[in-house]
C-alpha cells in the first residue's frame, strides 16, 4: 500500500526523492525496524510510518546531502520506535490498578512505623531522598557530607530496612 502512494508521489514529481529513498532504503531500513521492534509486522508498520513522516516533510529532505537524508530516516524510524513504547507504557498504566485498588502496598502509618525503626538522621535522609525526590547532591549540600556519603548511608538504611522486614 506505501509502495502505492510514494508511486503516486512520484508520478506527479513532488516524491520521486522519497521513491528513490525507499528503493535504495527500504531493506535496510526495514532490518532495522525488525531489530528494534523484534518482529516482522511491527517493523513494516514502522518502517510505514517512518516514510509517510517523509512524505510531509519533502521540503527539508530536499534540502538535504544523500547520507543526511539516509541518517533522516534512521532517527526518524528510532523516534517512532520511542513514541510507540511510551504509547504502549502509557495505556499499560492506564490498565493497572491504582495502589488503592490494591492490598500489595503500605498505607502511610505501615510506612510510618517501619521508618521509625530506622535512627532518625537515616530516616529522615530516606525520606528526603525517595519520598520528597531530593538527588544525593542537595541532601549532600544540606547535610554537609558528600554524595557517596549520602549514598552510604541509604545503603545503610535500605539494608536496616531488608532486615527488618524478613
Amino acid at each position: 500500500m506505501l509502495s502505492n502512494v510514494i508511486r503516486v508521489k512520484a508520478e506527479r514529481k513532488e516524491g520521486a526523492m522519497i521513491a528513490e529513498l525507499y528503493t535504495v532504503y527500504r531493506t535496510e531500513l526495514l532490518r532495522y525496524c525488525c531489530m528494534i521492534c523484534g518482529n516482522n509486522s511491527d517493523a513494516e508498520v514502522l518502517l510505514q510510518e517512518t516514510f509517510v513522516k517523509a512524505l510531509s516533510n519533502l521540503d527539508l529532505l530536499e534540502e538535504l546531502r544523500e547520507k543526511e537524508r539516509r541518517a533522516w530516516l534512521y532517527k526518524v524510524a528510532r523516534n517512532l520506535f520511542y513514541d510507540a513504547c511510551r504509547r504502549r507504557t502509557i495505556e499499560q498504566n492506564k490498565l493497572l490498578p491504582t495502589e488503592e485498588e490494591t492490598d500489595g502496598g503500605f498505607s502511610e502509618i505501615e510506612t510510618a512505623m517501619i521508618l521509625s525503626s530506622l535512627p532518625p538522621d537515616l530516616s529522615q535522609l530516606f525520606i528526603k531522598r525517595y519520598f520528597d525526590g531530593y538527588t544525593s547532591k542537595e541532601l549532600a549540600e544540606e547535610y554537609g557530607l558528600s554524595p557517596s556519603g549520602v549514598r552510604a548511608a541509604l545503603s545503610r538504611a535500605r539494608k536496616l530496612l531488608r532486615e527488618q522486614m524478613k
